[in-house]
């Protein structure tokens, strides 16, 4: 129930706030974070399987959409914006990013204290990114902190021993929180993209490896993910949320201080360390 109690104290705390203004993107993050309360909810009692899931995520990154939360262009690495005017490829690639997120955060919620850390980590960046001077996005800011106060208090339960847990709707809203403020920001993708790298490419592997063994990449309950490879290595829960809290520290501070095509640079080098790393890990596990 540790993903209720998020959900809710975030909506709560945004409406009583006499600093925003209710727009219709933060009306659309704060009905997402309902639609997520409810199906994450049914999903955690019932165990629905991963096509209602996926389901339940394309309509809830939709409503998000139509409510507002997306921007009309992204910065373009090499020079200039890319246009996403359209509204058939920005519900395109909107919806897929939402997924991408979403789906991320949730498949990292494999132990005590991971999932909810890296996304107060990412939070964390956005709050400072909001605040520099070409972004100067105040009300993300607020939207940052209602959100990174709510992470921390569920994290202080959460931390292992863990007395409660996210659960599908703690998970999914962490994800999808990323992803609003990230479009809400002024669609600065790259930024939070490489403060949240580990999930994704977390993600990005499983995904591979099931499809490398002839598994449905949806199928879970395997040790694919890096925090089950790093604790077979004999690491504790805790040192697994250091090392990755540490680095999505890292590459967030970096993504602060790095333009558009640094950040693309960044993220190509970093995958690709990601990668060799796994493949080291998955020799070691084998051995």
């Amino acid at each position: 129930m540790g993903g209720v109690v998020v959900v809710a104290v975030f909506v709560l705390l945004v409406l009583l706030n006499k600093d925003l203004i209710i727009t219709w993107p933060i009306a659309g993050i704060l009905v997402g974070g309902l639609l997520i309360l409810f199906f994450g909810l049914w999903d955690d009692l019932k165990n629905i399987n991963w096509k209602w899931q996926l389901f339940f995520q394309v309509i809830i990154a939709i409503v998000a959409i139509l409510f507002g939360v997306r921007s009309g262009y992204v910065t373009n690495p090499f020079g200039g914006t890319i246009n996403l005017e359209n509204p058939t490829i920005y519900i395109i690639l909107y919806t897929l990013y939402f997924l991408l997120f979403m789906n991320s955060l949730n498949w990292l919620d494999g132990i005590d204290g991971l999932s909810g850390s890296v996304t107060l980590v990412a939070l964390a960046v956005i709050f400072f990114l909001s605040l520099l001077p070409h972004v100067n996005q105040p009300a993300v800011a607020i939207l940052c902190a209602i959100a990174g106060g709510a992470v921390l208090g569920f994290l202080v339960f959460n931390w292992h021993p863990a007395k409660i847990i996210a659960g599908t709707s703690g998970a999914w809203f962490f994800g999808f929180l990323l992803a609003s403020l990230s479009i809400f920001a002024g669609a600065k993708i790259a930024t939070v993209l490489m403060a949240a790298l580990i999930p994704v490419l977390d993600l990005a592997n499983v995904v591979w490896e099931r499809h490398r063994a002839g598994q449905s990449v949806f199928s879970g309950g395997d040790n694919r993910h890096l925090h089950h490879k790093l604790l077979k290595l004999g690491w504790s829960e805790q040192k697994v949320v250091f090392l990755i809290c540490a680095v999505s520290v890292a590459v967030g501070v970096a993504a602060l201080n790095l333009n558009a095509l640094g950040k693309l640079i960044s993220i190509i080098v970093f995958s690709a360390g990601y990668f060799a790393a796994i493949c080291r890990l998955n020799a070691k596990c084998k051995s």
